[in-house]
């Protein structure tokens, strides 16, 4: 009898992330473009019986992409959705994205202490959390390369070859190389800013650690004090999900 294998699969604009999960943690984990999915299937082979549950914040027609593939291949899927299972933190309004809403829950878990948690994707998002496990609310802001296509469209003249961001970002004596380190600083301007203005909210209950996850949380850390990076914590979240759902 095959044993089942529970997999995490978290979407995001234009990347997969997956990962098996070990009851509430991650045993392995990987990130592949959405349009490689189906190859991934093959080449991974899952038995008949494991069970997928995702968390998806791209359009709906994206997601279907990934549903679709799961359809052909004759697997069992859960879309897990803001909400739609007890975790320890309650989003603050209904329309709180997913992916937020899931990596405050293993943070929350860890620390049972007020957080200012920042998700560096395409997205930057900055969510706090207080001493009661209470969700706040929170900020969104463009993410590093969003934001870069954003200023190229606008100005193509800029175009060039990107390099990469400076681990101290001083004056730039190279556009491409400024433009890098300008979109750092920005980022970082905000995440700092948005921590004050977090950390004056009343009766939080003590000041709020600095949390940060996403692909551009590394480049960033160095600029902001105080604060810790923490991987995966969506597919975490998701996890923790799945174990409330499934009930075993």
């Amino acid at each position: 009898m095959s044993v089942r294998t529970d997999w995490l699969l978290e979407l995001g604009h234009s990347r997969l992330k997956l990962a098996r999960r070990a009851g509430e943690g991650l045993a392995a984990g990987e990130s592949i473009r959405l349009e490689d999915f189906g190859g991934w299937l093959a080449e991974q082979a899952p038995a008949a019986a494991d069970h997928f549950w995702l968390s998806s914040v791209p359009l709906p027609q994206v997601t279907e992409r990934v549903t679709d593939e799961l359809a052909r291949a004759g697997f069992e899927w859960t879309t897990v959705t803001t909400g739609s299972t007890a975790l320890p933190v309650a989003a603050s309004y209904p329309g709180t994205g997913v992916d937020r809403w899931l990596a405050m829950q293993p943070v929350w878990t860890a620390l049972r202490a007020p957080f200012c948690l920042v998700d560096c994707g395409t997205a930057t998002t900055i969510d706090l959390v207080d001493g009661l496990g209470v969700h706040r609310g929170g900020w969104i802001m463009p993410g590093l390369d969003a934001a870069r296509e954003g200023l190229l469209a606008r100005a193509p003249g800029l175009r060039r070859e990107p390099h990469a961001h400076s681990a101290l970002p001083l004056p730039a004596c190279d556009t491409a190389q400024g433009i890098e380190d300008g979109l750092l600083l920005q980022q970082a301007g905000g995440i700092a800013q948005a921590y004050r203005l977090a950390a004056r909210v009343p009766d939080l209950g003590g000041e709020p650690a600095l949390v940060m996850t996403g692909g551009a949380a590394g480049p960033l850390q160095s600029l902001l004090e105080g604060a810790r990076v923490e991987p995966d914590l969506v597919l975490r979240g998701l996890a923790m999900a799945a174990e409330s759902l499934s009930g075993y």
